[in-house]
Order: C-alpha cells, then sequence, then structure tokens
C-alpha cells in the first residue's frame, strides 16, 4: 500500500506518533492522519460490513433508524447536532443544503419535515444507505464526496456528521467545499474527539477510543481542526466540545467521568465545528 510521507493537507513534514495504527502527526498543523493509503473499494467493502451485515456494528444507523423513520415517524438526531441544525439553516436565510455521508437520510428526512422549502441534497457512498433514503424519497447522490463538483449551482451549508474523519482526500475536500459553497456560506460538523484518550491515564500504549483505520482516517483534536479549517480560507471558526460523556448508568466510569466534566477535567468525546466561507 501507499504511505503518506508529508502532511496530507498543509505538506509539512509529520513525526510518527502510533506504530500499531501507523498514525502520523503533522509538525506545523498538528493534525494526525493514518499514513496508509487505502483504495475506494477497500472503503465500500469495509462500509457495507459495518452497516449493513446482520448484526452490525453500526446497524442502529442503517436499520434501527430507518425503520424508526418509515414505521414510528421518529426522527432523532442529537441535541448538540439540532442545536447546529438550527442556528445555520433552520433559523438561518438557508435556502440550499448539501450533506456528505448523509447515510440512511435521517438529517435529509430532519430537515424536511422542519422546513420542507430548503433545498436538501445529500451524497452517500455507501449502496444499500442511499437505497434507503431513496425510499425516503430524499434528493441524494451514490457515490463518494467528489460527487459535489458535478452538482450544479453552490450551497449555504455543507454539513457532515461524523464523516471527515473518513475521508482520505481531506485537502481535496477541503477545496471543493470551499467551491461550492455560497459567499459567507458555511460548514457545520461534528467528529470524534482524539483528545479524549487523556480520560484514560491506564491505557494501553497506542490504544485509541474510537474506530481504528480504515474506518477512522483522520484524527481531530480541537487546535488541529481550527488550523486546517483556517489553512483552507475559511474564518470565524466556532469549535465546542461534547461535555459530558453519553449515558450508560450502569457504568461506574460514566460517574467518574460526569463528576470529572463539572470538574471541567473531562476530554469530551466529540468536536461539533461551524466554519465560514471568507
Amino acid at each position: 500500500m501507499e504511505q503518506f510521507n508529508i502532511c496530507k493537507v498543509c505538506d509539512a513534514r509529520i513525526e510518527l506518533i502510533n506504530e500499531k495504527f501507523n498514525l502520523g502527526q503533522c509538525s506545523k498543523c498538528k493534525f494526525i492522519f493514518c499514513l496508509t493509503a487505502y483504495s475506494q473499494e477497500q472503503f465500500v467493502t469495509v462500509y457495507d460490513e459495518l452497516y449493513n451485515k446482520e448484526d452490525s456494528k453500526y446497524q442502529r444507523h442503517s436499520i434501527i433508524e430507518f425503520d424508526q423513520i418509515v414505521k414510528e415517524k421518529v426522527i432523532k438526531i442529537g441535541l448538540n447536532r439540532s442545536r447546529l441544525i438550527k442556528k445555520n439553516i433552520l433559523n438561518s436565510n438557508c435556502q440550499s443544503v448539501l450533506e456528505i455521508g448523509s447515510g440512511i437520510g435521517l438529517i435529509g428526512a430532519y430537515v424536511r419535515l422542519k422546513n420542507e422549502q430548503i433545498k436538501y441534497t445529500g451524497i452517500e457512498l455507501d449502496e444499500e444507505a442511499f437505497r434507503k433514503s431513496q425510499l425516503l424519497q430524499l434528493n441524494t447522490i451514490n457515490g463518494d464526496f467528489t460527487e459535489m463538483e458535478k452538482i450544479e449551482g453552490q450551497f449555504d451549508v455543507i454539513m457532515l456528521w461524523e464523516v471527515i474523519e473518513h475521508l482520505q482526500d481531506l485537502k481535496l475536500f477541503l477545496d471543493l467545499a470551499y467551491k461550492k459553497l455560497n459567499n459567507k456560506g458555511k460548514i457545520i460538523l461534528s467528529t470524534p474527539n482524539y483528545n479524549k484518550i487523556r480520560n484514560y491515564p491506564n491505557r494501553e500504549k497506542d490504544q485509541l477510543f474510537q474506530d481504528e483505520p480504515p474506518i477512522h482516517l483522520n484524527f481531530f483534536t480541537t487546535e488541529s481542526i481550527k488550523n486546517i479549517f483556517e489553512l483552507y480560507h475559511f474564518t470565524n471558526c466556532k469549535i465546542e466540545i461534547k461535555k459530558f460523556p453519553y449515558v450508560a448508568l450502569t457504568k461506574k466510569l460514566f460517574f467518574k467521568n460526569s463528576f470529572k466534566a463539572l470538574l471541567n477535567n473531562y476530554q469530551g468525546s466529540t468536536i461539533y465545528l461551524e466554519a465560514t466561507k471568507k
């Protein structure tokens, strides 16, 4: 397999920081990413196994959430995500929105439910998830993020929910996203916080507390994600961290981490970013 020898977003020198998963960190922008370059065919196979196989790891996204929309007419998108959508899409002058990694259409269905006048477009790599979004009669495209270049016009908002960590050619994505946004357009997204490893001082060497390559290829901190978006001409970058751990009342660690969060001594699991086209 091919290897990255320089930073894949700013071309600066990199240092190997995780031997087990072959992760490097940029000396300039501080971006952490997998140095192994995987093929598109490998990604398609990996995501099919994750989302569509019986008892698959992310079955709740492809099956349970879809059934909730179709059978129960329920759309649950989470508090922090809904806040960003309300602020930048529903409660603004947004007329068009593009979602990269649109999945079965959960967010698209949510936006349509709240305001059917907003023009929604989704792009989804996994074919099974794409087909389900079509059953929801959403305007979606089956392909990777490069499909956005073929879409006519520009968008007021581009959004990615737990997706940017999967994109191998991050430089191309940032260039295309900037090109496809209207003047003063916004990117809103969520991604795992790499620094949550600090919540586990007794962790094993090279242990990750999120999906490993080739599922996750990019690993962000609040510092690095701000550096990257500013490098690609985005401004007014606003970053929030999910402050409290996910609820797990049967686990002692949940209560321990909740107490640490109250003392501002907890590294939240998720980064939320809002950035504006300059």
